[in-house]
């Protein structure tokens, strides 16, 4: 009785905190911001500011217009901000005049206990209102270590790799609170920008399912974005040299001109590619396949450092999981035992380690990883989450 009253005092006391969402992409196509709201709106006053912004049930929302994106622009709107970037001219890509609108949605809601931003690009708006209400408290969630986030590609490297390392310097000292993916990156912002994160693992709600059967054909599944950074065309590769006995499907967006169109086209017969689900049905709708895979390598430090959703959401859906050996992963393989690593990167490597699974090991794996996705779901976060803002406001 005494916890129960506990409880209501604790959400009545927070349901009068105002908290603000940030994000510069729709938080409905985005899981951790999406995630974020679910977990904090029985519990704060909650408003959400995001670009092209989707209508939450239950939620005050507010739409700022999307700028063109890289693809959109023309090759002189690229050269000159890219020009901005060279002469270290950041301030006006950061105030841009579509998110000009977030200043005055900002003006028009109550005063503000907490801004959680979403995306580093916003954190100056957060600072800024901070600055001019001094008992706003800040928290960011660090998906990347931004300043290397395209790291292989020399011209990004110089114009915006520089952007993020300005972004970084100036404006993550007036944060009160940083979580991000993983210990790597973790680390990372640590050693160059002296800021503690704490570990927030991209975890998915929780789902009431079972390990579907395995029939005659194992079936493999990837979904998420596809890119060459992604090293998405090894799919392609392994996939020629798998046993009959596998097939696999890809549930695939990319954001680079004609990639999934060239790969669809080179694509052996036993790879499927099935339109993408909306983000809230993937786990459901995925539970019927039996592995899930991943092809990540260490080509760029986010990478080498990735804790990915889909990981997750593979393990949510009660599939076994193949990956290459990212030491991000490494541990919870060993620990919940779902899954299997290859020896190395190549593609080789992966192919083995797929061709030498027997049908009782993938039936195994799944199991493991219904008993994994028991603790590795939203619940646990929750708690983190609640008792950090808690802390942050008292």
């Amino acid at each position: 009785m005494h916890s129960a009253r506990h409880r209501s005092n604790f959400a009545r006391k927070n349901m009068q905190k105002n908290i603000a969402i940030l994000s510069d992409f729709d938080v409905a196509q985005r899981p951790r911001p999406f995630r974020m709201i679910q977990m904090l709106k029985n519990s704060y006053h909650l408003f959400v500011i995001a670009k092209n912004c989707s209508i939450l049930d239950g939620i005050k929302t507010f739409s700022y217009p999307a700028d063109k994106t890289s693809k959109e622009r023309s090759q002189e709107e690229n050269d000159a901000i890219y020009q901005k970037c060279i002469k270290k001219d950041f301030i006006p890509l950061i105030f841009t005049k579509n998110r000009l609108y977030i200043k005055t949605i900002l003006r028009s809601l109550p005063i503000l206990d907490l801004i959680i931003v979403e995306d580093i690009t916003l954190l100056p708006f957060a600072v800024e209102y901070k600055q001019k209400n001094k008992k706003t408290k800040i928290l960011i969630d660090l998906r990347e270590f931004y300043p290397l986030e395209y790291e292989n590609d020399k011209r990004w490297l110089e114009s915006f790799g520089m952007f993020f390392y300005f972004i970084c310097e100036r404006y993550l000292p007036q944060v009160d609170f940083a979580i991000t993916v993983g210990e790597g990156i973790a680390k990372k912002y640590l050693e160059t920008f002296q800021l503690k994160c704490e570990i927030f693992y991209s975890l998915p709600p929780y789902f009431d399912i079972s390990p579907s059967p395995i029939e005659q054909k194992i079936k493999i599944v990837y979904h998420g974005f596809l890119s060459p950074d992604r090293n998405s065309h090894m799919l392609l590769d392994i996939a020629q040299e798998l046993d009959q006995r596998f097939h696999i499907y890809i549930l695939g967006l990319s954001n680079q001109a004609n990639f999934l169109q060239s790969l669809q086209q080179k694509a052996p017969s036993n790879v499927s590619f099935l339109p993408p689900v909306a983000m809230q049905d993937i786990i459901p709708f995925t539970q019927q396949f039996d592995l899930g895979i991943l092809t990540l390598t260490p080509n760029n430090f986010n990478n080498a450092n990735a804790m990915p959703n889909k990981f997750f959401e593979y393990i949510q859906a009660r599939l076994g999981i193949i990956t290459t050996p990212l030491p991000s992963l490494s541990s919870f393989i060993s620990k919940y035992h779902i899954g299997k690593m290859s020896q190395d990167f190549s593609k080789e490597s992966l192919v083995h380690t797929i061709n030498t699974l027997d049908t009782k090991e993938i039936k195994n794996f799944k199991i493991s990883a219904h008993y994994a996705s028991q603790t590795l779901n939203l619940l646990s976060n929750q708690k983190k989450i609640l008792h950090w803002v808690d802390q942050l406001l008292t």
